[in-house]
């Protein structure tokens, strides 16, 4: 049941998207940090994955150096609807912190977000009575510090993944050197904590977004 829900929430929607036409490519060269945790949602209750990667980089047309992506999923108790959320978008050099992978420093509000170089929303799909609704995603701070470990260290020749997730496709093209680390701190008030994470260096790598 669980994974006909999931199912349906992709097919579906993207036809909420279907009039916002976006597309926003960044390439990443230099440090970056990515995490996959699952969370309790503060105000429902109910488990949540997120995912959350940050790269020095720069963008097509707006000079910026430093892209942030976060999805996350949620079920209800109910397994009557499901949401998704998708933010993508570049954010300051000065968000992200730190001479090298060691210690990477992520302090970023999500309300300071240009409409122009990002796209942030949060759609739920309702099944009995079917609807579904789309709004602006969380505003909020993010706020994470990554120790690097060691315990695993992996070397990305050529990745070319294709990624969909809700009304949003992300091909993402990676070269890195990675290594497995600890990561604290909190998003948008949920406190985050343990060897979830991982840092390392982009070499000429990218990730594209594309509404659907």
């Amino acid at each position: 049941m669980k994974h006909l829900l999931a199912f349906a929430a992709v097919v579906f929607l993207p036809l909420a998207m279907a009039a916002q036409t976006q597309h926003i490519k960044f390439k990443q060269d230099g440090a970056f940090a990515n995490l996959q945790a699952t969370v309790t949602d503060a105000v429902t209750g109910q488990p949540m994955s997120i995912s959350l990667g940050v790269s020095r980089s720069s963008s097509t047309g707006s000079g910026s150096s430093a892209s942030l992506t976060y999805t996350a999923f949620e079920q209800s108790a109910d397994f009557n609807s499901f949401t998704i959320t998708n933010i993508f978008g570049a954010i300051p050099a000065s968000a992200l912190t730190g001479e090298n992978t060691q210690h990477l420093i992520l302090d970023f509000d999500t309300s300071t977000l240009d409409p122009t170089t990002s796209s942030s929303d949060t759609c739920t799909i309702v099944f009995v009575p079917f609807s579904f609704t789309c709004v602006p995603g969380p505003v909020g701070l993010i706020h994470l510090e990554f120790s690097e470990n060691d315990v695993q260290r992996t070397q990305i020749l050529n990745l070319d993944e294709v990624v969909t997730s809700g009304p949003v496709t992300t091909h993402i093209h990676q070269r890195s050197d990675t290594s497995t680390a600890n990561v604290q701190g909190s998003v948008f008030g949920i406190g985050i904590s343990g060897p979830i994470a991982n840092v390392g260096i982009n070499n000429n790598s990218s990730i594209e977004l594309m509404h659907n």
